[in-house]
């Protein structure tokens, strides 16, 4: 259970970290007369470091757990996360080809991750 709740929350990280990262590239293109320092020192590339970081500690734990084989697919996931982000966050437009790969790419996931047994 502890292993489920890592790569839960890696990918959680990993995907809010894209979120800020996005969000830091935003800002900056809004408001190009920002000081190399105003920049670094910003809300959205803070908070995109930060859950980086938590990210990558949580990653830790899970690679501690199971093999890397297992878990590193497990992190596609983030693939869709970031789809339905752009998509309602940022209100990007998302082609059905888009939509098709994110399916394929899942169902990847759960072949490679156990999950084949119920496919």
């Amino acid at each position: 259970m502890l292993e489920w709740l890592l790569v839960i929350a890696s990918i959680s990280c990993s995907s809010l970290s894209q979120y800020w990262q996005k969000r830091a590239a935003l800002l900056f293109a809004a408001q190009p007369e920002l000081s190399t320092v105003r920049k670094l020192l910003s809300k959205p590339l803070l908070l995109g470091i930060m859950f980086l970081a938590l990210g990558a500690v949580f990653w830790l734990g899970v690679l501690s757990q199971w093999d890397v084989s297992v878990a590193y697919p497990l992190l596609s996931s983030n693939f869709v996360i970031m789809l339905l982000i752009s998509k309602f966050a940022f209100n990007e437009s998302v082609s059905p080809r888009q939509w098709c790969g994110v399916t394929l790419i899942m169902l990847g996931v759960a072949i490679l991750g156990g999950a084949s047994q119920w496919l």
